[in-house]
């Protein structure tokens, strides 16, 4: 328990008080109307060592929009800060199954699903990743859109169904 409260606080000083505020902001750049999630606003009202995949989404998400935003200015974009912050985040993707705690220990065939799901979810995102590199003012709206679904559902604690576009697997039983 002590271990959870020193995360969390450690989580809280690293968390600027504007990020909600800046997510809308730049979903709003990149032409997304839609409202950030109410559980991801929980996320950044009472922060955790767990919801730290949503932060890592929303940091790839501000820079979808610094990307954007750099496109529009100069016609080039710098994607290596963007497909950093991806790498994190789809590390994250990969521990989901642990970091939420939504699974008891003694269902192995359902963190065998869970992990499959992630390592297809992880894979979409980075086949998702190589299509910026054609054109980027098209497809960065529907890659930080991805996120924003990643990390709504995973605060959802849906961490088998993070993705639409993923098929679920079912696990073969030995």
């Amino acid at each position: 328990m002590l271990l959870t409260r020193i995360s969390a606080h450690a989580t809280a000083r690293h968390l600027d008080t504007r990020a909600p505020a800046q997510l809308a902001a730049a979903l709003a750049e990149l032409g997304r109307s839609e409202r950030i999630p109410d559980a991801i606003g929980h996320a950044f009202t009472h922060p955790a060592w767990r919801y730290r995949l949503a932060y890592r989404a929303t940091s790839v998400i501000l820079e979808c929009a610094t990307a954007y935003r750099h496109h529009a200015a100069s016609g080039t974009v710098d994607l290596e800060p963007l497909i950093r912050a991806s790498g994190l985040a789809c590390d994250d993707i990969h521990r989901a199954h642990w970091m939420r705690g939504t699974i008891p220990f003694d269902r192995r065939h359902r963190v065998r699903a869970v992990r499959a799901h992630a390592r297809r979810v992880v894979n979409r995102m980075q086949w998702a990743e190589t299509s910026l590199d054609s054109d980027p003012p098209a497809n960065l709206p529907a890659y930080a859109g991805r996120w924003l679904t990643i990390a709504d559902r995973y605060m959802e604690c849906r961490i088998g169904a993070l993705l639409d576009d993923v098929e679920w697997s079912v696990p073969r039983r030995t």
